[in-house]
């Protein structure tokens, strides 16, 4: 009898151990799936070698989330969203010109910020100044959000004219072929663009 209480006991020991060593292993493997599926880029550093203090730094992202929020898209810098038809680029706070801070050297705005070539990039503000979409898939119709006196560039071939539509996605206007540009365009009316 005594040989049986001593197995017995044994046993729920080990079992016990058991038990408990796999609620530690199931509670890791919640916490580390959590994690990765919560995970993004963190982009603190980036903003801190811009020059931006911390709360600089989460004003900034608070502004990346609403607009990543607004269109979709994937977050891929402090200051920029990749969009399905393009890329949108934030100003910094106090700042009139946007930044490529994925670009290496870059510690300014540029004024009057290049568009890439093949590009038709949208500004928020005149002369090119404010956040602005650069867009590259043609027959797109990506949502403009600037509602004021803005900006844009042509940077494509001389075949390829943006087109402008309005809030019933009815073409409205054409651009000329690349290169043009317009440093003081009226994007009251105009809802979507598409670079050609």
């Amino acid at each position: 009898m005594t040989r049986n209480r001593q197995r017995t006991h044994r046993s729920t020991g080990v079992g016990r151990a058991i038990v408990t060593l796999m609620v530690a292993l199931a509670a890791c493997v919640a916490t580390v799936g959590s994690a990765g599926a919560d995970a993004r880029p963190d982009f603190s550093a980036q903003a801190r070698s811009a020059g931006l203090s911390a709360s600089e730094a989460r004003g900034l992202q608070t502004k990346v989330d609403a607009a990543a929020a607004k269109w979709g898209g994937t977050q891929v810098a402090a200051n920029k969203i990749r969009l399905s038809g393009g890329e949108l680029t934030l100003t910094l706070p106090g700042e009139k010109y946007t930044r490529d801070l994925n670009a290496t050297g870059t510690s300014a705005a540029v004024a009057n910020p290049p568009c890439p070539y093949t590009y038709v990039c949208a500004y928020e503000g005149r002369n090119f100044t404010g956040a602005y979409l650069s867009l590259f898939t043609c027959d797109t119709l990506n949502y403009i959000p600037f509602t004021e006196v803005g900006s844009w560039k042509n940077n494509q071939r001389a075949a390829l004219r943006a087109k402008f539509y309005s809030k019933d996605k009815v073409l409205r206007w054409t651009s000329p072929g690349g290169y043009s540009e317009d440093p003081a365009a009226d994007w009251s009316w105009v809802w979507y663009l598409s670079p050609c």
